[in-house]
C-alpha cells in the first residue's frame, strides 16, 4: 500500500472530529466531566454533519 500524494483536509478534519469525540468519553468514564445523553447526541449529529461538510467541501478526487 503506497500513500496518496497531496494533502488531504477531510480525512484531517475527519480524524481531529473523532478524536476529540472520543476524549470527551474518555473524560466522562473518568468522572472528570459528567455527560449527558442530552448533549451526547447532539455532539454526535454535529460530529457526523462536519465529517461530511468536510467531505463535501473538498469535492471529487481528480486523477491525473
Amino acid at each position: 500500500m503506497s500513500a496518496r500524494p497531496g494533502f488531504d483536509p477531510a480525512s484531517l478534519v475527519s480524524g481531529v472530529i473523532v478524536i476529540l469525540l472520543g476524549l470527551v468519553l474518555l473524560l466522562d468514564q473518568a468522572d472528570v466531566i459528567d455527560v449527558r445523553w442530552d448533549y451526547m447526541l447532539p455532539a454526535v449529529l454535529g460530529s457526523a454533519g462536519g465529517i461530511l461538510l468536510a467531505c463535501g467541501l473538498t469535492g471529487p478526487r481528480r486523477r491525473g
